[in-house]
């Protein structure tokens, strides 16, 4: 009998790359936003990746997995990937890099240690799942990011139950 594989059980790479950023101060957070264009009358915008910057100069960028069912790590090329997508896509979708900092979202973050990045444990496998990474942050400030298959990266204020 073949054990279905899941697609929201985190890479020893991503795993790596989180603990790495634990105990750093956060500096930047940028944000690559696809903007589709295909119906002029009602475009899109997505979240592709969410790009943290440490004030060591390391850097964690999250984007969907390739299923979409799950957050892993990459390397992110702003110019090489946009370049890709628009001539892929026939100018059509468009990618933007949106410094977040002064963000609602972002702003009582900047400057401050990320103390723990948390994250779920499959009950069946014991591995940790990438559903869904929680950022906690040395000001009692947590943030809460998923991915979904058609919004993208989803980043959201996050507070204990």
């Amino acid at each position: 009998m073949e054990v279905e594989k899941k697609n929201n059980i985190i890479d020893a790479v991503t795993l790596n790359e989180l603990i790495k950023a634990q105990d750093k101060v956060l500096s930047e957070v940028i944000c690559y936003l696809w903007v589709n264009t295909i119906n002029p009358k009602e475009p899109i915008d997505v979240i592709d990746a969410v790009e943290f910057v440490f004030s060591d100069g390391s850097k964690l960028a999250l984007t969907g997995n390739e299923s979409q069912e799950g957050l892993t790590f990459i390397q992110y090329n702003f110019e090489e990937e946009k370049e890709h997508i628009e001539r892929e896509f026939e100018g059509k979708i468009k990618i933007f890099k949106v410094k977040a900092n002064v963000t609602e979202m972002w702003k009582d973050v900047i400057n401050t240690k990320l103390t723990k990045v948390r994250l779920t444990k499959d009950k069946e496998s014991e591995h940790y799942l990438c559903d869904e990474i929680v950022l906690e942050f040395e000001n009692n400030e947590m943030r809460l990011i998923q991915v979904h298959p058609l919004d993208g990266v989803i980043i959201d204020y996050y507070e204990e139950v």
